[in-house]
């Protein structure tokens, strides 16, 4: 018979889906419980409550939870974010208890005491946290000290695709691939643009993603006339970044708080050099001035620098770019942490927890 693992996540996020279906691959009857949502192909997917997917919501759709995770009893059960999700879990006290923190969860979320006691309590009822990051890690540490002995890093990876033959450019071809919120510096990058438009106009951004400042970065690259190279593609499916990737010369991700990068590993994976920000976990994924180039956060004059220095050395990104492809291949390769993953369960599921 096979084990049953509930999944208790948000069933529209990429990052569900995969881990859903890798470890249904792997042979687990896999169920996801979400607050909101739409129903994950393939995986037996139970959406409650609203879209909205409040705290309140989750406040009362305890009963709920509690009653189908008793009905199902299953082997294990694997909150993903440490907060609603996570007070899911904690709450039904079900037996063996996994918990993965995302990132905001730790770093933004405990904004007062209140909040952090909170945080803490559900961290400390798992029997067991992972983390992408060794950054991550750490930030959970110290949020719960005590649950140091109980923690692990098992990176959301990606796959290594097969580099396609892109279109020849005589223009050097740059991709900001994440949200439009503040967080993620793409006013930062508009500003680096403007520097770099008075030195080289043989660079063109592609700005793809969308979020509350699209029609404000909209404004800014016309106010900083760079319409001409400036193009926004708005949101771009996750089965279609690697084509999208495959397209361009450089990443540049120049967030103010970043506890992982997955964008930073895709772009690595399909031969892209990254320039980041010197940030949170970025540091773990882009190895300075062998993967790509790392920069002061909200700094626009240093992104311009790095952006003209790669612009201008097609072996330089060549290099980079192999090189960023070889490290995501030997150590964020999705395979490997969904096999990462189902060991952590097995042993979870034999001992009744750690």
């Amino acid at each position: 018979m096979r084990n049953k693992i509930i999944i208790l996540g948000d069933s529209v996020s990429v990052h569900i889906i995969r881990w859903a279906k890798g470890i249904a691959e792997c042979g687990f009857k896999v169920t996801v419980i979400s607050n909101g949502g739409k129903e994950i192909e393939g995986i037996e997917t139970i959406l409650l409550g609203n879209q909205a997917g409040t705290r309140l919501g989750y406040i009362g759709l305890l009963p709920t939870v509690r009653h189908l995770i008793r009905k199902i009893a299953p082997n294990l059960v694997h909150s993903h974010y440490a907060i609603g999700y996570g007070l899911w879990g904690r709450c039904c006290g079900w037996r063996p208890f996994l918990i993965s923190v995302w990132g905001s969860d730790i770093v933004e979320f405990p904004s007062n005491g209140l909040k952090r006691w909170g945080l803490r309590k559900i961290l400390l009822s798992a029997d067991y946290i992972t983390a992408t990051s060794e950054f991550l890690k750490q930030r959970t540490i110290r949020v719960a000290p005590e649950i140091s002995s109980k923690i692990g890093i098992i990176p959301f990876g990606v796959e290594i695709p097969l580099i396609p033959t892109s279109s020849p450019s005589d223009k050097v071809r740059i991709i900001f691939l994440k949200t439009h919120r503040r967080k993620y510096g793409p006013d930062i990058l508009l500003k680096a643009m403007y520097i770099v438009s008075a030195q080289n106009s043989n660079i063109m951004l592609t700005m793809a993603g969308e979020g509350e400042m699209t029609e404000g970065l909209q404004r800014m690259a016309r106010e900083y006339q760079l319409e001409d190279s400036v193009k926004f593609v708005g949101f771009i499916d996750n089965a279609e970044v690697p084509k999208l990737l495959a397209e361009h010369d450089i990443m540049v991700m120049p967030s103010l708080a970043e506890s992982f990068g997955v964008a930073a590993l895709e772009a690595s994976a399909s031969g892209l050099p990254v320039i980041a920000s010197n940030v949170g976990g970025i540091p773990e994924i882009v190895r300075d001035n062998i993967t790509g180039i790392l920069v002061p956060p909200s700094d626009a004059k240093s992104l311009a620098e790095a952006i003209v220095r790669l612009s201008h050395d097609v072996e330089l990104r060549k290099r980079m770019g192999m090189a960023g492809r070889e490290y995501v291949g030997g150590k964020y390769r999705w395979q490997e942490n969904v096999r990462q993953m189902v060991q952590l369960y097995e042993k979870l599921i034999a001992n009744k927890g750690i």
